[in-house]
């Protein structure tokens, strides 16, 4: 077995352990959504308009809870970056399994259509302020 192939399979059993202690974790993450303490944007505060981050603290917490949906409206960049972790994940199983399988593509044509659609969508939200939920 090859080192890359171990690394690969302690990796891939030591994600799912820390996923569990996360869901172990729940009664905190409720607990700090209840007490709607959210940190403030220095950007949002000093120009009155959203930065590329606005909303990221409130998509993270509807992932928590399971509202996909809730989580694209504050922020979609959250959704897009799971996607990706959860392929990358996908390619160290496929490793740790002795068979690697490239999920993710790597094309730089692709990153930057998908961080300028992000770029518009930012600039968009600030112009139309029903594209978002965030505050």
């Amino acid at each position: 077995m090859t080192k890359k192939r171990r690394l690969a399979g302690f990796f891939s059993v030591l994600l799912p352990l820390l996923g569990a202690a996360a869901v172990l974790m729940k009664p905190a993450i409720v607990q700090f959504t209840a007490s709607g303490f959210y940190p403030d944007c220095m950007w949002r505060r000093t120009t009155g308009l959203l930065c590329p981050g606005c909303g990221n603290t409130r998509a993270v917490l509807a992932i928590l809870h399971g509202d996909l949906l809730t989580s694209l409206r504050y922020n979609p960049s959250i959704l897009i970056l799971c996607v990706v972790l959860l392929g990358f994940y996908g390619e160290l199983v496929s490793t740790a399994c002795g068979r690697h399988v490239k999920i993710v593509p790597r094309s730089y044509v692709l990153l930057y259509g998908v961080l300028g659609l992000l770029a518009v969508y930012w600039i968009l939200r600030n112009i139309f302020p029903w594209m978002t939920l965030a505050t």
